[in-house]
């Protein structure tokens, strides 16, 4: 058998192989082409593997030559090529090769195919120089190399770098990925080291996790691994190393796959600094408003107090009567605006988890009958009956009584706002999940679900022609969500466009006074104003 191959490294594998095969295989290896077929005229050989392209050229012009030597006409040429020279294979075979085997080259797979072809030409009446007129019958491909190279196949469309290396840390195979990676062509690869092959950070730390794993020293597993490329190029990779075992004594392989995630870690990098950006600009809003709002509640008190002394003419009677509708008119915007800034004051306390609560026990039903009586004079400007009712016992519950209050008084003034003249409003106590529940309902203009998403928004309104009749900062209901969540309850919204909306605020269980398993649902009380 007679070996042609311009890489000494292949040179050397092709050798081991050929010396494992049965019947005492004598095998002659040559870097040139001139020195084997010298070898081949003085000893017609019985086969010959050659490199499907080296450095004298391809394999499809050495076999014509090869075959035009005296008694040379059949002997069988087997090429070796990576898969990516399917070009060069198929030319090789046009110019009379009997089969090809695909580099890196399996050992059974070279085993089984070189040794049927020396069965074949060893066999009694194979073809000969003496019988011109007979050919032998080329093999069958088996199965198994059809398997083999659709592994291959498979293994380059991978997205992700998937290399192979042997004991002694050279490239066993590559697939196209990896290739493109490192810079060089797959067949420039394999059987090279490759700190020979590719220097580099990349190359030293595979060889020595490679060298690692096949001395027992480092563990297989997944790991995150960072690298400079070509001096600029940063690339993170998500790498796997497998240790495999091959039978009948074989050595181990070491697999390697390595996703590049440079692109999903930058994008995550970008995401949190975003975020960070975001927290600091929010952070920066609430101060800002929690400063404006100190600010502006000190002038406004004093425009409070001194139009509260004119309006009431606590010093002595004013002459113009109408002196004392301006003071009135210049009182209610100075408390309007300052129910404003205390609503700001609050979201930016709450935003910024500075909010406390003062608690205290709280009767629901008297709390909801005092806001009740605050909104009782708007209800009636807009022709608006409030309807109170009870449903069974509702105990007392552990509260900050300002803030409940703050949130019936927001849901109230919301539903009022956006009710029809006629209309009716109902607000119903009731045990919901063992805690006290309080629900607002409407049969107002209603919202459909991106409404009611704008509506709990911060400074969020519902454009539309009904509502924009109304001023507001739109800070009422996110202020009321805000304030139930703090005592750890929910605020749920249902409401239909045209229908109406019903709020309702759920406290947890372990604010009511008396255990949930004492709570009858008996009796009930209503109350309409």
């Amino acid at each position: 058998m007679v070996i042609i191959d311009s890489s000494i490294t292949n040179l050397k594998i092709l050798e081991r192989l050929a010396a494992s095969l049965a019947g005492g295989i004598e095998a002659k290896s040559f870097r040139a082409s001139a020195d084997a077929f010298q070898l081949c005229r003085e000893r017609r050989p019985d086969l010959v593997a050659m490199a499907g392209e080296s450095g004298e050229g391809e394999a499809a012009r050495l076999i014509p030559l090869l075959h035009a030597l005296p008694g040379c006409a059949e002997v069988p040429v087997v090429v070796i090529a990576p898969y990516e020279d399917r070009d060069c294979i198929d030319r090789a075979l046009a110019a009379g090769a009997a089969d090809h085997l695909l580099s890196p080259v399996d050992h059974h797979e070279f085993r089984t195919r070189i040794g049927n072809l020396l069965q074949l030409r060893r066999q009694p009446g194979a073809a000969t120089e003496e019988e011109p007129g007979a050919s032998p019958e080329a093999p069958q491909r088996p199965a198994l190399v059809e398997a083999h190279e659709r592994l291959l196949r498979v293994l380059g469309a991978i997205p992700a770098l998937v290399c192979a290396t042997g004991k002694d840390g050279r490239y066993l195979f590559v697939n196209t990925v990896f290739a493109a990676f490192v810079g060089r062509r797959a067949k420039q690869l394999v059987g090279w080291h490759p700190v020979d092959a590719h220097d580099g950070p990349f190359a030293r730390r595979l060889a020595q996790a490679d060298a690692g794993l096949i001395a027992g020293e480092v563990q297989t597993g997944s790991f995150e691994e960072e690298f400079v490329i070509d001096g600029d190029r940063r690339r993170v990779l998500q790498t796997t190393k497998t240790l495999f075992h091959g039978d009948d004594g074989e050595d181990p392989i070491v697999v390697t796959v390595s996703v590049d995630v440079t692109e999903q870690k930058q994008a995550e990098q970008e995401l949190v600094a975003a975020k960070e950006q975001a927290e600091l600009a929010n952070k920066s809003k609430t101060e800002f408003l929690a400063n404006m709002s100190h600010e502006l509640r000190t002038p406004l008190n004093a425009i409070i107090g001194f139009s509260q002394i004119m309006a009431g003419e606590m010093l002595g009677p004013i002459a113009t009567q109408k002196y004392i509708g301006y003071a009135r008119d210049v009182l209610a915007s100075a408390e309007h605006l300052l129910g404003i800034i205390n609503d700001i004051l609050d979201v930016s306390k709450l935003e910024a988890g500075q909010l406390d609560l003062f608690e205290e026990t709280v009767d629901p039903a008297k709390a909801v009958g005092d806001v009740l009586l605050l909104v009782e004079g708007k209800a009636r400007a807009g022709d608006i009956r409030l309807d109170l009712r009870s449903e069974g016992t509702v105990p007392r519950l552990i509260a900050d009584s300002r803030k409940f209050k703050q949130i019936v008084l927001n849901l109230l003034t919301n539903a009022i706002k956006f009710s029809h003249p006629g209309g009716e409003i109902k607000i119903t106590l009731r045990i919901q999940g063992g805690g006290v529940a309080v629900s607002v309902a409407d049969r107002g203009i209603g919202m459909d679900p991106h409404e009611v998403e704008l509506a709990t928004s911060r400074f969020g309104q519902i454009a539309s022609a009904w509502s924009r009749r109304h001023p507001g900062t739109g800070l009422g209901l996110p202020l009321a969500i805000g304030l139930t969540e703090l005592h750890g309850g929910t605020l749920t919204i249902h409401s239909a466009k045209g229908t109406g909306t019903t709020v309702t605020v759920a406290f947890p269980p372990e604010r009511s006074e008396a255990p949930p398993a004492a709570i009858a649902a008996a009796g009930g009380s209503s109350r309409r104003l």
